[in-house]
């Protein structure tokens, strides 16, 4: 049979989907680690049925099989060339919760923090709380056997797994539990493939006693190889426990029966400061006799990044100094005091010890997010780090007893230096494991070789200590080579059989933890790597140039998160990995790199990857490295420009600003009643793509009319009317002008020049770039006598102070925009912090919901909104929680995406309606487009009319 009938009759037999073309296989040819394999397909499952119909395929045609959740391994364990069965976009459900026996049935697919979510009115989580949590999947969490922050209290997933579905490599479904010693034998009496595992694993326990007794790590972090040790003669056996951290080699995962632990009722922190890294690691044990529930640490390199980074910058007032090492402290009580009271106990003592310079106390609830936050987007940040060499996994996650770390990672810094490389390392201090990640070069040949001797002088430190080799994050393609040596020849060969007891054929997820090749095998970069050469328009100052910006991504997919934030909306609403900004950052990578395909960034297929891409900046800022793909998308369109020439659409948009000065004032009327038309939509839509169900921005008869002063004053301010303002909606122009006066500000508006983000969301990068420095132009002689510029529309704001400076030649408007260019609110709220002016007459009393701009949000936040209601009494600001509502640009027009299910904030027509109107509305241009669109979409189109009605007959445009 060829492949191509292989694919054709397998697909025949699924309900999910099945993929085999380059850009699936490239996306999911990597994880968050530093390996590359191509798988053969991915299969996205409907069902468990789906699941025993492609491993039949699969064994019949002896093709490996390999199954995934968030694809977030550090070590490989999530790559191999098989077909992958992506458990997230459809078996990712909660199938049962028994509140009052504290458990719930789940699918493997589910993702941990979204079945928190879940269980939050009941009063219980799910404990094990790994860093990726917000798209770790429980699956995979069961095949890794992951911890987490507080492992000091609620210990790995092993100790909250009580059942599990497996489906084996044969097709058989077990159904594995806690068994009392009579169940047990009657196990083993079956003669079924179940019994005979059963069987095999009490006569490899018996067989291999002593030595499991000697070689196994006493440590409780430690998830390496096969848990053989959990099977002894005085101990309950549960079968669930072997799969415990297989990675996925001995069966595939479909469901399981969970432990559910009470939710802390109260949290406090004590952060304690220190000078030196090694003195912090040294008070470990000190500090765990107060009985905190995790300790973590952060070192220098963490805390300076995280002050770097657009997003963890706002989260870092709680570090005083500029500290070598930072624990965070945490404590639970059955309520705030208690909680507050262990923290301060901590601190005194600490103080009276003359221990650390800093032991702040913090019970905020908004303060103690603020920390983990910075702790959880740890290894991103440290990913962003500049230049070839980045921090890399292989020794991080080692861990020894805690009164030997101190000593332990003092000698493992001395070997990193040995072998000329620096290094950084944080986390789990209260469990003596820290990730310590040497910074290494993986295109260089010489620091593959440090690597790997980095990795066997490490290895030998780790057996001095009587330590673990493997602590969380398991064996994958990095750690697996060195089995042997840590295990020994006689556990080698037990777990040898255990892999051939459950999978003789060798079909799950192989290389893993037995039959593993050399370390320096499929390295996602490795000496052949090499970028094609490619000159940007945009300069890329920030990240170090066009490819290093691509390279930006290390796989740790903060974009697949499904709630929080607003990274990343299309994966949200499709569940598609080439939809989120791992996997277009990968197909990117793949295309320069001339893996993908031979077309380079002209690839149809790298256009497919890019096509859903809002351009809605978020990962600008969610993405713990900054990962900007909106520029990169931009610059990838330009360059199909170059190739291939304009297509209709991107030239009307391209002289949008031109066509709108022609057709706003009196040919307005006229130039509407044209465009509603079924037969102008209908043309427009066969010349252009735009949709014919979309009517076009309608033009005012009424401009924008101004008169500016003659000289500037002590108060002077620009006012920017950007395109939306002059040509179609002029009241939020005399609206903001109209408040600038009333705060004594003497205001001048320019009304010409463009931001050029319509040009630069469609790639056309030499039009922005020369239109965009006239604009500047046109305000330097504001920015000469230091007038601020002052801007309404996010998307404008963010193109003037982030895009164009990085666009234009000359590096001096970086500075000047910086300087110079805000957006209207963040301005007021920084005078009024200045004491220039006051803020409490500007809002009328009443209940206000705010939907935020995706770029206010990724490039300025909406504290400046809050802070601006919250001067005035008897006002009452919400915001609410929604990501994009998916009318970026023309993103809302096009066909191609006009029956797009996007994620849209219904709570917005919802909330407005049960109110009856009573409710007033922020970012209303952004919410009059959504409800366009779900009326459009035929989500619900009486309510959506009626909510326009209303706001238009309350005129509460703003």
């Amino acid at each position: 049979m060829t492949q191509q009938s292989f694919f054709d009759k397998l697909q025949q037999a699924l309900k999910g989907e099945l993929y085999h073309d380059d850009l699936h296989r490239s996306i999911y040819a990597t994880d968050a680690s530093n390996y590359q394999i191509m798988p053969v397909a991915v299969v996205m499952p409907k069902d468990e049925n789906d699941v025993i119909r492609c491993l039949q395929f699969c064994r019949e045609y002896g093709v490996p099989l390999l199954g995934r959740g968030g694809g977030t391994s550090l070590v490989g364990q999530t790559v191999a060339e098989a077909v992958v069965l992506d458990f997230t976009k459809y078996m990712n459900n909660v199938v049962e919760v028994n509140a009052e026996e504290s458990w719930a049935w789940v699918q493997a697919g589910v993702v941990r923090d979204v079945l928190n979510d879940s269980l939050k009115p009941d009063g219980l989580h799910f404990a094990p709380d790994p860093a990726t949590s917000s798209r770790a999947t429980v699956g995979g969490m069961i095949a890794n056997n992951s911890s987490g922050t507080r492992s000091i209290m609620y210990g790995k997933t092993s100790d909250h797994v009580l059942e599990l579905r497996v489906l084996l490599s044969d097709g058989t479904i077990c159904h594995f539990k806690d068994l009392s010693s009579e169940e047990m034998e009657s196990k083993c009496e079956q003669k079924d493939r179940e019994g005979s595992i059963y069987r095999g694993i009490l006569q490899l326990t018996r067989q291999y006693e002593a030595q499991i007794k000697e070689r196994f790590p006493k440590i409780m972090r430690r998830v390496g190889a096969y848990a053989l040790d959990n099977f002894g003669p005085e101990q309950h056996w549960n079968m669930s426990q072997i799969l415990l951290g297989s990675e996925g080699t001995l069966g595939i995962i479909l469901s399981a029966k969970i432990r559910l632990v009470e939710n802390p009722i109260a949290q406090a922190l004590c952060v304690v400061h220190f000078e030196d890294f090694f003195d912090s690691i040294s008070h470990i044990a000190y500090i765990n006799r107060f009985g905190p529930a995790s300790v973590e640490l952060l070192d220098k390199l963490l805390v300076q990044r995280s002050r770097e980074n657009i997003e963890t910058r706002r989260y870092c007032d709680f570090v005083e100094g500029n500290p070598g090492g930072v624990l965070v402290v945490e404590f639970y009580g059955a309520n705030l005091a208690e909680a507050q009271s262990k923290a301060h106990f901590l601190a005194d003592s600490l103080r009276t010890d003359r221990i650390a310079y800093a032991w702040p106390v913090l019970t905020e609830k908004s303060q103690i997010e603020a920390v983990f936050t910075i702790r959880k987007k740890g290894l991103g940040l440290l990913m962003g780090v500049k230049g070839n060499r980045k921090p890399i996994a292989f020794i991080e996650d080692a861990a020894v007893p805690v009164e030997h770390l101190a000593d332990y990672i003092r000698e493992v810094y001395e070997v990193c230096h040995k072998h000329g490389t620096e290094v950084v390392a944080y986390a789990h201090a209260s469990v003596g494991l820290l990730h310590v990640k040497p910074l290494l070069d993986l295109r260089d040949k010489g620091d593959i070789e440090r690597m790997k001797r980095i990795s066997e002088d490490v290895l030998q430190l780790v057996i001095k200590y009587k330590g673990s080799w493997s602590g969380e994050h398991g064996d994958g393609l990095a750690r697996s080579p060195y089995n042997r040596t840590f295990f020994g020849d006689d556990l080698m060969e037990a777990f040898d059989k255990v892999k051939r007891l459950f999978d003789p054929l060798h079909l799950l997820n192989p290389g893993k933890i037995v039959d593993s090749p050399p370390v320096d095998q499929n390295l996602r970069y490795g000496t052949q790597y090499q970028d094609a050469a490619y000159k940007s328009m945009f300069h890329f100052r920030d990240e170090g140039g066009f490819a290093d910006s691509v390279h930006l991504c290390n796989g740790v997919g903060e974009c697949r998160k499904q709630n929080g934030g607003s990274m990343c909306p299309s994966f949200r609403a499709t569940k598609e990995e080439k939809d989120s900004t791992r996997g277009r950052a990968n197909a990117l990578r793949m295309a320069l790199s001339g893996q993908l395909d031979r077309e380079g960034l002209n690839s149809p297929a790298l256009a497919d990857a890019l096509d859903l891409c809002l351009s809605c900046k978020a990962c600008k800022s969610e993405c713990p490295s900054n990962v900007d793909m909106s520029k990169l998308k931009s610059e990838v369109l330009h360059h199909r420009n170059r190739q291939n020439g304009l297509n209709f659409k991107s030239k009307l948009i391209r002289n949008q600003n031109q066509i709108g000065s022609m057709f706003t004032g009196a040919l307005a009327p006229m130039v509407n009643t044209v465009m509603r038309t079924r037969l102008f939509r209908y043309l427009l839509e066969k010349i252009s793509g735009l949709d014919r169900r979309r009517v076009l921005p309608l033009y005012r008869t009424d401009r924008f009319t101004f008169t500016n002063p003659r000289e500037p004053g002590p108060k002077a301010v620009v006012l920017y009317a950007d395109t939306y303002m002059r040509l179609h909606e002029p009241n939020i122009g005399y609206k903001a002008k109209k408040v600038l006066e009333h705060l004594g500000y003497q205001v001048f508006v320019v009304d010409k020049g463009c931001c050029q983000r319509p040009a630069i969301s469609k790639g056309l990068l030499d039009v922005a770039k020369q239109k965009g420095e006239a604009t500047f132009e046109i305000f330097e002689k504001y920015f000469n006598k230091d007038i601020p510029v002052l801007i309404c529309e996010p998307s404008c704001a963010s193109a003037f102070r982030d895009d164009l400076p990085d666009l234009i030649d000359d590096e001096k408007w970086g500075q000047m925009v910086q300087n110079h260019v805000f957006l209207l609110e963040d301005f007021l709220v920084k005078e009024a912090a200045e004491g220039k002016i006051a803020l409490n007459s500007l809002i009328t009393k009443g209940e206000y919901l705010l939907h935020a701009h995706c770029h206010q949000k990724s490039m300025f936040t909406s504290k400046a909104i809050h802070k601006i209601f919250g001067a005035s009494e008897g006002v009452v600001l919400r915001e609410i929680e929604s990501g994009c509502c998916g009318m970026a640009g023309s993103f809302g027009y096009e066909k191609s995406i006009m029956n797009f299910p996007g994620e849209l904030p219904k709570q917005l027509y919802y909330l407005h309606w049960k109110t009856q109107g009573k409710m007033k509305f922020l970012s209303l241009r952004v919410f009059r487009a959504a409800i366009r669109y779900m009326i459009l979409a035929q989500e619900n189109p009486v309510i959506g009319w009626n909510v326009v009605r209303t706001l238009r007959a309350n005129n509460s445009w703003l």
